[in-house]
């Protein structure tokens, strides 16, 4: 039978299993792999790394309302299970369900980040950008631009070296595993370390309980402009403000419980009773405490910095008490001095300076050890009207007017707070824990 000369020559250059050139090239193929195994991993690593962040942030979000929490646990979700299909069994839909799928988380958190979405406590209001979200959206970006090669055969064709693949892969992972990591650690997830800076303030004799001498300033309860967190212009010392004898801002912003005294339920106006420490250990604990309580007030200057960390609003700023920022992951039984459950600022926006510290303490019948000494008087919120996890009103609500604003009545029984004034220049003229600040009133000037 006739056979063509290519024919012949691609004959004769076949190579015969079992001769040494043979071998070599067997040898070869062994230590390369595809570029399509290698895209599959890498698209299946960043969505697990998208996943982590998303479930490590899904209970804070449960706190701003159960549909941002089940938000973020359906995405999680989602993305692992399209991870360990892209693994397994690859096909074009699935490709395609991860672009969609993918492209969608992005551009809501774009939307969100942009112009803010149209629901929820504060409507249409950006949030503040931070480390964890930024580096999700990466990840899913590059599972979408992985996916799309795949979809579209870019490295059907291609090999590499196995080494190569394999280092490359533990690189990835490391990186992966390192990012993820900080970006959900409260330290490095958009929280910033500042040095206390001191101030000079116009000293005013303590004249009831214990009263420390304080200075007065002037804010505004929209939120600070930038530089300095604690930095605030000093003012006039209005006469009697340590004893609470009506010429506080606090007194004159006319906020009042629903027992008709403190603002938010807090009790009477004025100076927090004091009662002195002899005992030379109980001091040195307390001064421990403060200085631990003061350093962590001071890693989120603004109100951006604790949603970055993952704290939520729970409050609108409110005269005496401000407003309060809540991290819900923080909640339990045990008290902490340097994790505080509760940041307090001086305004609504994501620019409003911190001015304090609450401890919320849950899950006792009895007020906790809390700070050493008898002077933190911690208070109970029984019945207030939340929402989503926000409070939308005070406890005097009946539970069909809380109804009618859409929220229920919490219990609230277990449940202990008290405030911790440690912030410097927002030292509180009425007591380190007392429950209101005489200086926080209807504006704040900076």
């Amino acid at each position: 039978m006739a056979i063509s000369v290519p024919a012949k020559r691609r004959w004769w250059s076949r190579e015969r299993p079992g001769t040494p050139a043979a071998s070599a090239v067997a040898a070869e193929d062994a230590a390369r792999i595809d570029a399509v195994t290698v895209a599959r991993a890498a698209v299946a690593a960043c969505l697990f790394g998208a996943a982590a962040i998303h479930f490590a942030f899904a209970p804070d979000h449960f706190g701003e309302s159960r549909f941002h929490g089940a938000f973020f646990f359906l995405a999680g979700w989602a993305q692992i299970g399209l991870g360990i299909a892209v693994l397994l069994r690859p096909s074009r839909a699935l490709l395609r369900a991860v672009i969609l799928v993918n492209v969608g988380l992005v551009l809501v958190w774009a939307m969100s980040r942009l112009v803010g979405m149209p629901f929820g406590d504060d409507p249409w209001a950006p949030e503040s950008l931070g480390v964890p979200d930024a580096l999700a959206s990466a990840l899913e970006l590059l599972a979408v631009v992985g996916a799309y090669g795949l979809l579209t055969a870019r490295w059907s064709t291609r090999r590499m070296s196995r080494g190569l693949a394999v280092g490359g892969g533990i690189v990835l992972a490391a990186a992966l595993v390192g990012l993820t990591t900080a970006s959900v650690a409260p330290a490095l997830a958009g929280s910033h370390s500042h040095a206390a800076i001191g101030h000079v303030h116009g000293a005013v004799t303590a004249g009831a309980a214990g009263a420390a001498s304080a200075a007065t300033h002037t804010h505004t309860a929209t939120g600070g402009s930038a530089g300095d967190p604690t930095a605030h212009a000093a003012a006039s010392v209005p006469a009697g403000i340590e004893v609470a004898a009506g010429t506080s801002p606090c007194e004159q912003s006319g906020a009042v419980g629903e027992d008709g005294s403190g603002a938010g339920g807090h009790g009477h106006h004025g100076p927090s009773p004091q009662q002195a420490i002899t005992d030379p250990a109980t001091r040195k604990l307390l001064g421990e405490q403060l200085a631990a309580a003061r350093t962590a007030a001071l890693q989120y200057p603004t109100a951006a910095d604790a949603m970055a960390a993952g704290y939520r609003k729970v409050t609108s700023y409110i005269p005496c008490i401000a407003a309060h920022y809540m991290r819900f992951a923080f909640v339990d039984a045990v008290f902490d001095p340097s994790a505080p459950e509760m940041l307090l600022y001086d305004g609504n926006g994501p620019d409003a300076r911190i001015v304090g510290l609450s401890y919320y303490v849950s899950g006792t019948t009895v007020a906790p050890e809390g700070f050493a000494g008898p002077n933190d008087p911690w208070h109970q919120h029984i019945g207030l009207c939340v929402k989503s996890g926000v409070v939308v009103g005070g406890t005097q609500l009946t539970p069909e007017e809380c109804a009618a604003r859409g929220g229920t009545k919490a219990d609230g029984s277990t449940s202990w707070m008290v405030h911790a004034w440690v912030v410097p220049g927002w030292e509180s003229a009425w007591g380190t824990f007392s429950a209101e600040h005489p200086e926080l009133g209807k504006t704040v000037t900076h």
